[in-house]
């Protein structure tokens, strides 16, 4: 928790310090020339990017350019205790499965590969960041910890100074003061206080000093010199009155507050120094307003009351500046006169750019629809989460890596050879020749940095499926997928009605960690368990069970055991009984058992069900019934395939294999935007028919549109599921 906090505290420093540049630089670029309501409004830019870091992304987030700002946005995003974690997984060892070996019987023992650590260089936080310096002396974590706690010491220090200088500034401006007692005066004041809407009762006390200005915040009175003429006094009153009125000491005060929680970063308190002659310009311009007394005679006043107590203005706001503040305020009257300020249309537009680029967040959730199919492939290839999800663009050469990876992984060797491996170069050489001139004129123009389009991976897609794969048109079925997801399953039944939910769910086997269920000579009995208990015919049960012998394992059994299931059951470890499978038994009746064994068979994953290899009570035609009732389509099917990453071929095409063709193609009213070169129109149809491109909300296809990596890591999933359904040639 920490390090979300300490990532947290990064991102609102580095975006609010940026956006402190921009405001600064925005000011010293126009210096006077910014309408003062306007250029207060803009430090509540400031304001509202150090108090909330939930904006809205946008392409012209100023923080898109910088190197970090996505990254962190990211981090803050993602779980920080998975971020920690090393992403590899380790599948228990099986406790059911005796498996064949050429020697005998052996438990099996399988293990998944090594994946790379696509995490171990996020050093976004500082305590990750520190704490590889260290050399493992300190964890990431006790750094955070340490860093928040000097972050909170230093807040707390800086209240402290902060409302110590505060109390001797205010005992100070009020320890040479005495109350008003003048008659003309006190009326003077309450006709002030009522012609700017302030109550009587809600005055604060005049008191008479050496220089004018507010005093406090929470009990605040107004300081005033008794020695001026009656019509200065009518601008020093107005003029603090109106501090009073809009609540500017209680405003300094905030962005003291403010100041102390950032207590670290420089540019915060050169704002607070800039905001504090702001109010001050601000007010001016009020004061005028509200008097009616021309800008000339109250730049002469505030020449004559030029003297400054740089200690007593930290109480409060302080009617006379000097030296560069007095010239700002001089110069702002003096455009005020003279109207030279910017055009109120031109002063907003400014002020919305600026809104525009620092009140939004860098983009990152281009990718975050395909989470699930970024983080399948990074587990896969080892490959950056993290940088899949931030890529904005993937290149020619991307795509066919990520083709080349998934063939591999779904044992498509010659689908994988044909593309070269994922080499440009080669696939130009294999389709050569095998594809129509107008494709392989196209294809020879790509280059292996090419961003990816919908033109050129539609043109990829065609001539790799020229080589290699045999589509065909729509025949108008709906996919019984061989694989299903929990969630994808959790809602198909969730469509349905109690009994076609149980009818569906007869056909699918549900994955058992460890059990990969086949046909062998020895089970263990929860092994058997498991078999039986996924086998819903009575007489398959019992005729599976008929041909498996109950053994306990007893020293005195163990005497009579043969040399190879000696060695087999040697390895099991707490085990008191077994099956073993009759010796006698024939070919014929072995193909009997894997037969039966086809309605229990199912994989490893837990969050995936397994469609039976035998029909059993279930035939497939209920099963297309059902999936159509519950609205199950082929893009759901891809898509779900994807998400779970088992792309398996399958040995007779269009029987239950995943179909990853869409129905009715040409009533879709899809249009694509080109017609100029036709063997590119075919190869975005042909595209869009298997699935691997999707048209917009009005049915447009965009061919020169760049693809993200998510949008192009589906595309490829999609590919190698259209694979897999109809197989190579």
């Amino acid at each position: 928790m920490s390090g979300f906090f300490v990532l947290l505290l990064e991102q609102v420093t580095i975006f609010s310090s940026v956006t402190a540049a921009i405001l600064i630089a925005v000011r010293l670029l126009f210096k006077c020339r910014i309408p003062p309501r306007i250029g207060m409004a803009l430090w509540t830019v400031l304001l509202a990017r150090l108090l909330c870091p939930v904006f809205p992304e946008s392409r012209v987030s100023v923080y898109n350019f910088i190197p970090a700002g996505r990254d962190l946005m990211y981090a803050i995003r993602a779980d920080v205790a998975e971020e920690a974690l090393v992403r590899t997984e380790s599948r228990e060892e099986n406790p059911y499965v005796l498996v064949k070996a050429a020697d005998g019987l052996e438990a099996a023992e399988e293990e998944l590969p090594e994946q790379a650590d696509a995490h171990a260089d996020r050093s976004l936080d500082l305590g990750a960041y520190f704490a590889e310096g260290t050399d493992g002396t300190l964890d990431a974590d006790t750094i955070n910890r340490v860093i928040l706690a000097v972050w909170s010491a230093g807040i707390a220090m800086a209240l402290g100074i902060s409302l110590a200088v505060y109390e001797r500034a205010k005992r100070r401006a009020l320890a040479f003061t005495e109350p008003c007692a003048d008659a003309r005066i006190l009326a003077l004041y309450r006709d002030i206080g009522a012609r700017l809407g302030i109550p009587q009762r809600r005055l604060p006390p005049l008191r008479c000093g050496p220089a004018p200005m507010l005093v406090g915040c929470l009990q605040p009175a107004v300081i005033f010199r008794d020695d001026v003429e009656e019509r200065e006094a009518v601008i020093v009153l107005s003029h603090e009155l109106t501090h009073y009125r809009y609540a500017d000491n209680p405003l300094l005060v905030f962005s003291t507050f403010v100041n102390c929680l950032f207590w670290y970063n420089p540019l915060i308190w050169a704002v607070r120094r800039m905001l504090r002659e702001d109010i001050e310009v601000l007010c001016d311009t009020r004061t005028l307003e509200s008097c009616g007394i021309p800008g000339t005679e109250y730049a002469i006043m505030l020449c004559r009351g030029s003297a400054f107590d740089a200690l007593t203005a930290q109480a409060g706001c302080h009617m006379s500046l000097r030296g560069r503040q007095l010239k700002n305020r001089l110069t702002t009257i003096s455009h005020r006169k003279h109207r030279r300020f910017l055009p109120r249309i031109a002063s907003w537009s400014l002020c919305a750019a600026i809104i525009a680029v620092c009140l939004t967040n860098p983009i990152i959730s281009q990718n975050t629809g395909y989470a699930d199919v970024i983080a399948n492939y990074a587990a896969l290839t080892g490959a950056d989460e993290r940088s899949l999800t931030l890529s904005d663009t993937v290149t020619v050469s991307d795509h066919l890596a990520a083709l080349s990876t998934l063939f591999s992984e779904i044992g498509a060797e010659d689908a994988r050879t044909a593309i070269g491996g994922g080499s440009l170069e080669l696939f130009r050489r294999q389709a050569s020749g095998k594809v129509s001139d107008e494709l392989w004129r196209e294809l020879s123009r790509y280059k292996a940095d090419e961003v990816l389009t919908v033109r050129s991976l539609s043109v990829l897609n065609a001539c790799a499926a020229a080589l290699f794969c045999e589509i065909r048109e729509p025949d108008g079925t709906s996919p019984i997928p061989r694989v299903l997801s929990v969630s994808a399953m959790e809602r198909i039944t969730a469509g349905l009605g109690e009994h076609s939910a149980s009818r569906l769910l007869a056909a699918y086997n549900r994955g058992v960690k460890g059990a990969d269920v086949q046909l062998d000579a020895v089970y263990t009995c929860d092994m058997m368990e498991l078999i039986l208990s996924r086998i819903d015919d009575q007489w398959a049960r019992d005729k599976f069970r008929g041909f498996y012998q109950e053994i306990d394992l007893t020293p005195e059994n163990r005497e009579s055991f043969s040399e190879s299931l000696s060695s087999a059951l040697g390895s099991l470890r707490g085990v008191k009984s077994v099956y073993v499978r009759d010796p006698g038994i024939t070919r014929v009746e072995e193909n009997t058992l894997a037969g039966i064994l086809g309605a229990a068979r199912a994989g490893q994953r837990e969050d995936v069900y397994y469609l039976k290899e035998t029909e059993d009570t279930v035939s497939r035609e209920t099963v297309r019934t059902l999936l159509d009732k519950a609205g199950f389509t082929e893009a759901d099917a891809l898509l779900d395939t994807a998400r779970i990453g088992e792309l398996a071929s399958v040995s007779e095409p269009g029987d239950y294999g995943l179909t990853a063709v869409r129905k009715n193609a040409l009533s879709s009213g899809v249009t694509i935007d080109s017609t100029r070169n036709e063997a590119i129109y075919r190869a975005a149809d042909l595209a869009w028919r298997i699935g691997v491109i999707d048209a917009d909300e009005d049915g447009w296809i965009w061919l020169e549109e760049k693809l993200t990596a998510g949008e192009s890591l589906l595309a490829a999933y999609r590919f190698a599921a259209a694979l897999s359904a109809y197989g190579t040639k």
